[in-house]
């Protein structure tokens, strides 16, 4: 009965404290989706209504006839160039680390978990980033952003492949190979099929960093036609003040891809995380 009561309580202080972490962190994204469907008056009130306001559209209808609408489009770009191109890169590099017996493999493989941090630290590659692609004349084109968000990404995206394809037994491919495959069919119909939740992993967390990334697309990109999502939100932010209704409806924008990518794929993220989590 005491071991019982003990795991009540337990559960009881563990539940209470996830239900005011849920709630501090959804707090600022719920008030910001408020704000956003009420009226420019209505916006300015003091204190602030939660309910019991005039329901309007118009801050979406102004920051979707703007330049916004152009930089969502080009977000959803950048992330499917990345993803593509990534996961391409990844499954290869996966593959090479895990099916061939070569020197220095261990040393690459421990090398490429050494880069996952500074690929995740992208704020402090800003400077060099930038003096390399002005020097090669590659700033402010349609391929800069993406290129950038592949090189970051490409480090976890390989350790968790790697991690997906040590659990396919080489049997498998040994008996496509006796059938008739070719390593055309084996790296992308046949891998990808047994390696479904790392490959989604990977996409997704290919597509979180290019989709969330401010710091280097404000500083290679110029021209406004190629502003990601989030440079965009930033302009809302005026010298004479902040347009909240505008930048509150952006910012909800923004978060609705984040929050339907995680509620319908949130298992295969941490299935494939799961999976990762070798080592060589």
């Amino acid at each position: 009965m005491k071991s019982d009561n003990k795991r009540l309580s337990r559960g009881v202080i563990w539940g209470l404290g996830l239900v005011v972490i849920l709630f501090v962190n959804l707090i600022p994204f719920l008030w910001g989706a408020i704000t956003s469907l009420k009226t420019a008056r209505e916006v300015m009130l003091y204190p602030p209504r939660f309910w019991n306001f005039t329901t309007s559209w118009e801050h979406y209808e102004t920051v979707l006839r703007g330049s916004f609408s152009t930089a969502i489009v080009n977000s959803v770009w950048y992330c499917v160039f990345s993803i593509v191109i990534g996961i391409l890169c990844a499954t290869l590099a996966a593959y090479a680390l895990t099916r061939y017996n070569m020197r220095g493999k261990k040393t690459v493989f421990y090398l490429i978990l050494s880069m996952i941090p500074l690929s995740m630290g992208s704020a402090a590659m800003v400077v060099p980033n930038y003096m390399l692609f002005s020097i090669l004349r590659m700033n402010d084109h349609w391929y800069t952003l993406p290129l950038i968000y592949v090189t970051y990404n490409l480090p976890m995206s390989v350790w968790i492949m790697v991690g997906g394809m040590q659990h396919v037994p080489y049997a498998i491919e040994e008996a496509a190979q006796i059938d008739g495959a070719g390593k055309g069919y084996i790296l992308f119909r046949l891998l990808p099929r047994m390696c479904l939740p790392t490959l989604a992993c990977a996409a997704l967390m290919i597509f979180i960093g290019a989709w969330n990334e401010y710091t280097v697309s404000s500083v290679l990109v110029n021209s406004q036609s190629l502003y990601t999502i989030q440079v965009s939100i930033y302009n809302y932010i005026g010298y004479f003040g902040r347009e909240w209704g505008p930048l509150t409806a952006s910012a909800t924008i923004a978060v609705i891809p984040i929050l339907i990518v995680f509620s319908l794929l949130g298992k295969l993220l941490i299935s494939g995380l799961t999976a990762g989590a070798v080592k060589e």
